[in-house]
């Protein structure tokens, strides 16, 4: 098989070429930043879970409405105390949210 070449064609000799090296550094970054996502993220959905567990224990009595809404207002006043607070509370929120099956079943299992 010959391969054909438009007629404008020049070869490109080795020393022409141009070789391009490096984002060594931003695929580093990327790699640490998901690996601290990834553990931060597990912390919280934890500590979540801790959490839930030790309120439901202190605060379980009533009708289902009862407790979302004091569980409501407990989690916006911690919240409200501090900017960490608030992050920390919406990321491990989030989370257990996200897996809310898992989370149903590590909240009921004693």
């Amino acid at each position: 098989m010959t391969m054909r070449f438009p007629s404008s064609y020049n070869v490109v000799t080795e020393e022409e070429m141009t070789y391009t090296t490096g984002g060594g550094a931003v695929d580093t970054i990327t790699t640490v930043a998901t690996v601290v996502g990834a553990c931060v993220m597990a912390a919280s959905y934890i500590w979540g879970i801790t959490q839930t567990r030790s309120w439901l224990a202190q605060n379980g009595k009533g009708n289902v409405f009862t407790i979302l809404g004091k569980a409501t207002d407990d989690l916006i006043a911690d919240m409200s105390v501090s900017a960490s607070n608030a992050a920390r509370d919406a990321v491990a929120a989030v989370s257990m949210v996200a897996l809310w099956p898992l989370s149903l079943v590590l909240m009921i299992i004693p």
